[in-house]
This record gives C-alpha cells, sequence and structure tokens, in this order.
C-alpha cells in the first residue's frame, strides 16, 4: 500500500502518533546511511501488521530540521516537503511537546526510540509506562517490527539536564495542556487565517488537526497564529468494523441521530457489504441492530436480526457473550464489542473526541445501492459508560 494513504492529521482519525526524525535518522533499523526515509516507509509497514490493520493511519510529525538534512537525498527531501505541503506531515521547529500533547489529549500511542527526559515532569504519566509507547526495532530477517517498551524512571539528573535542553530550544516556552482545558478546545472547529493552511484551511474544508492552546489562546501549530472559533463540532461515536480479528473499517453514530446497521438497512445507515465478504454477510440481517450515541454513552438494540446478536463483555476473568435479545438496548461499556456473526463484530472506538468526517464510511440513504469501498479511518470520540452494572443491558 503506498505510504502517503496511511498518513493523516486528522488527529483523532490517527492510530499513533509518529516521531518521524527519530525513525529516520536511527542507524539501527537498518541501512548504511545516518538518515534514510526508507526506515519512515517501512515502519509504515510494520505497523499495519502490528495493528492487523492495512490502511492503518499516522499522524507523522517531525522536526523541522529533517527537511534540510543533507544526510538525505534531494528526492528524499523533496518528498518530506510534498507531503508538508499536501497536509500529510506536521513539520514544527521541535517535535517532542507537540508529540506528547497529542498522546496526553488523545491518548495515541507514540512510536519513537526517545525516552522524552525532558518531559517527565511535565507529563508524570510516561516514567515507567508501559502501554503508551512503542518501539521500532530490526529483526534479524532485516524486517522492521515494533513493539511495547518501558520507559525509564531516570535519576533526577537527567531530567534536569534535558529540562533545560528542551528550554532552550523553545526559548523558554513550556508547552503543556491544562487539565480539561483541552476538552472546550477539541470540541470546536478551528480556522488559520494564514491562506493555504494545511491544518486548519478555508471554511470550506473542515479542521482536522489538533490545534495548540497557550494560556487563553488557541494557535495553529504550524503558523503560530491565533485561530478564529468557526462553532462546536457535533459529538460523534466511531465503530470498528472488524472481521477476522481485522479492522476492515470504520463509521460513526452521531449524537441523537440512531444509525442502522447490516447487510442493506432498507432506510438508509450503515452497509456492511463494503466491507466484508459475502459468506460472512450473508448471515447478517438486512437491519441487523441500531445504534445509538447521546453524546456521552454508544447503545445497542437488536430491532429484528433473523440470526442473533450477542454482546462479548470484557471481564478480567476472561471475555464472556452474552445474547443480545431482541427488543433489547444494550450501554456499552469499554472493551465491549456487538458480535453479528462468528467472524464479523462491531467494536467502538476508545476515542474521546471527534474532528473530521469522511463520506466513505459504508453509509447509505434509503435510494442508495451499496458498492465497495475500501477501509476508511474515521474520527470520534467515545466516552462509553464506566457506571451501572456490568453485563446489565440498558
Amino acid at each position: 500500500m503506498q505510504c502517503e494513504s496511511r498518513l493523516t492529521l486528522d488527529a483523532s482519525a490517527a492510530d499513533y502518533v509518529v516521531d518521524v526524525a527519530n525513525v529516520v535518522r536511527e542507524p539501527a533499523l537498518g541501512g548504511d546511511r545516518p538518515a534514510d526515509l526508507a526506515r519512515f516507509e517501512a515502519l509504515l509497514d510494520a505497523l499495519a501488521e502490528f495493528a492487523r490493520d492495512p490502511a492503518v493511519q499516522v499522524y507523522a510529525i517531525t522536526d523541522r530540521s529533517l527537511l534540510t538534512d543533507g544526510r538525505l537525498t534531494a528526492q528524499e527531501r523533496e518528498r518530506l516537503d510534498g507531503w508538508y505541503r499536501d497536509g500529510l506531515l506536521e513539520v514544527l521547529p521541535r517535535a517532542d511537546d507537540r508529540i506528547l500533547e497529542l498522546a496526553d489529549a488523545l491518548e495515541l500511542r507514540v512510536v519513537s526510540g526517545d525516552n522524552f527526559l525532558d518531559f517527565h515532569r511535565a507529563y508524570p504519566w510516561i516514567p515507567g509506562d508501559r502501554e503508551r509507547f512503542l518501539r521500532p526495532f530490526l529483526g534479524e530477517d532485516g524486517v522492521l517490527g515494533v513493539r511495547p517498551r518501558i520507559m525509564p524512571v531516570p535519576p533526577e539528573w537527567q531530567v534536569s539536564r534535558k529540562e533545560e535542553e528542551g528550554l532552550l530550544l523553545e526559548a523558554g516556552v513550556l508547552r503543556r495542556w491544562a487539565p480539561t482545558g483541552h476538552v472546550a478546545v477539541l470540541s470546536r472547529d478551528w480556522r488559520c487565517p494564514e491562506p493555504g493552511c494545511p491544518l486548519f484551511g478555508a471554511a470550506g474544508r473542515p479542521s482536522t488537526a489538533l490545534p495548540r492552546r497557550r494560556k487563553d489562546q488557541v494557535l495553529c501549530p504550524t503558523h503560530g497564529a491565533p485561530l478564529a472559533d468557526a462553532g462546536p463540532r457535533p459529538r460523534r461515536a466511531q465503530v470498528k468494523v472488524v472481521m477476522d480479528g481485522t479492522v476492515r473499517g470504520r463509521f460513526m453514530v452521531t449524537a441523537g441521530e440512531p444509525l442502522a446497521v447490516g447487510r442493506a438497512p432498507a432506510g438508509g445507515g450503515v452497509a456492511l457489504g463494503v466491507w466484508v465478504d459475502e459468506h460472512a454477510v450473508e448471515s447478517v440481517s438486512r437491519t441487523h441492530v441500531v445504534l445509538a450515541y447521546d453524546g456521552r454513552v454508544l447503545t445497542v438494540l437488536d430491532e429484528r436480526s433473523a440470526n442473533g446478536t450477542r454482546i462479548r463483555h470484557a471481564r478480567p476473568t476472561g471475555d464472556e457473550l452474552v445474547p443480545l435479545y431482541r427488543g433489547t438496548t444494550w450501554t456499552l461499556r469499554r472493551g465491549d464489542s456487538v458480535v453479528l456473526h462468528d467472524r464479523l463484530e462491531l467494536l467502538p472506538s476508545g476515542r474521546q473526541f471527534v474532528f473530521e468526517e469522511d463520506a466513505k464510511d459504508g453509509t447509505v440513504g434509503p435510494q442508495q445501492q451499496s458498492s465497495a469501498a475500501g477501509p476508511t479511518m474515521l474520527s470520534v470520540p467515545l466516552p462509553l459508560s464506566d457506571d451501572g452494572l456490568e453485563g446489565d443491558p440498558a
């Protein structure tokens, strides 16, 4: 798959945030050159394998110095510049704090060999973390892979030294999000005053990136200009279509707008045939379930399926399959999935914020016929319910 199709600056659509310069400049990842763009391209394939998602989406960020790095070929530098101009790559004087802003605000996993020592006090969840970071590695077969890493707990002097270095590079400005300020920021649509801004462009195109917040201002991370508030974003929840354990596509449920899901919903909805094979989709009813989102929790109703629906309910002792009887509504919790067929499930995303909507999401109107479409990476928040009795239908 062409690597450009895996790059996005829609922060809520991304599966990972990648420290591009760190990867490109790491000789241990293969090749004879001190800087090699092929390492980043190989990493995208490794992430697709790791995520079991051929269309995995990556939010790529790099230090500005990489675009002028003489150790890269002229063709490689031109390609990086093209990605930036096309809105596929975020370029900053220094990328580290932006990477951690994305990880902190949206809970994206970070791919980097950097220990981020100068940010341990600003982001106290980093030291000892076992979940949020991945490290690229070169396998014995010469193929690049990724694996989870445990972040170090460094001595105080190392943290202080790195903090000083960061302050010098950033002219004494520490960029960190207020504890709850990002919630208000991410619920709005923003526009940059600079013409052609790749992150927050013209009014005809929804903004897709995560803005920067400094004190009381919301800024464009590329131009540093204050962004204009273009109004609220509708609350949405993302649902992944999983077949044989692999993500095949994604669609969104908008708050207050119940959405039918099935083989070919007669009144409009999500037609699963655009993603799954004929055998699996034949076992799915035309309208199998109806999903609804109230801005806080996602629910599922088996309205009239022929072969039934089950809920895969996550428990500490292992997953439990619970039948969802016709006419019963289930409030989905984190880890729950909706089983439509032995090979086919609907898995709610854990995203908290939503950005751009993608028209190629499998949704059809009452008069439309379903057609083939590739899997799409969609943005979505999903603050699933964490209260109420476990396993109890709503």
